[in-house]
């Protein structure tokens, strides 16, 4: 079983497993692998898994500020449409027969997504690039739905939104498409919060300078219990 290790005795072992067990418990089907990724990387340094590195980094730690508030801003957004009943955006949009402001907010999730993606580009460690992979599977797997609604996926994972169309989409497709039945939402609701917790180490890592044994790092692998 491949495992991760850094300096000092401290050890952390992922498996695919743990991610899918993690993801499952959140409702949120997991298929893609976290050790191919790791696979990829000649190195197995927690500082190479995380992107973070053993001095202070500015531009760095900007890049991943503005990646967790994008992340942030997507998980809230995502979980607007997760509400069910009276209370959802859909029932209130079926109830008044117009469904403008639930287009609005469709928008905005969508932008939201988009930006998050964008955001992890500028960062390369194999966890930024799951994560990127997870946010355009999410996508890819809804495709054809997003199509029809007049959202379409560019080949980098980009949605583009036909405004128009969107309007003209009926609200029971949306509510199938972006509600609590469907896998949209809340996919990125769980990938937004972990991302967002990511970029968040991220960001305080790159404040300061790590001390040779390892010890900030440690406390950067304590951030992530995603992995039990």
């Amino acid at each position: 079983m491949p495992s991760i290790t850094w300096k000092g005795d401290l050890r952390m072992r992922i498996t695919d497993q743990v991610m899918n067990a993690t993801a499952r418990k959140a409702g949120v089907p997991v298929n893609l692998s976290l050790v191919d990724y790791l696979k990829k990387s000649s190195k197995n340094s927690l500082k190479d898994m995380f992107g973070v590195e053993n001095s202070a980094n500015p531009a760095q730690k900007s890049s991943y500020e503005k990646l967790e508030k994008k992340a942030e801003e997507l998980s809230q957004n995502a979980q607007l449409f997760l509400a069910e009943g009276q209370d959802s955006m859909f029932a209130k949009a079926k109830e008044s027969g117009d469904n403008e402001e639930l287009c609005s907010r469709i928008e905005e999730l969508l932008s939201s997504y988009n930006d998050t993606l964008k955001a992890l580009k500028p960062n390369s460690s194999p966890l930024d690039d799951y994560y990127r992979q997870m946010l355009k599977d999410a996508a890819e797997e809804n495709s054809e739905a997003l199509k029809a609604a007049g959202i379409t996926v560019g080949k980098d994972g980009i949605l583009h939104v036909d405004k128009n169309k969107l309007k003209e989409a009926d609200v029971d497709s949306l509510e199938k498409l972006f509600g609590s039945s469907g896998t949209f939402s809340e996919k990125a609701a769980f990938l937004g919060e972990q991302i967002a917790d990511h970029a968040g180490a991220n960001a305080l890592s790159y404040s300061s300078r790590y001390n040779a044994d390892g010890n900030s790092y440690a406390a950067l692998g304590n951030k992530y219990d995603i992995w039990g």
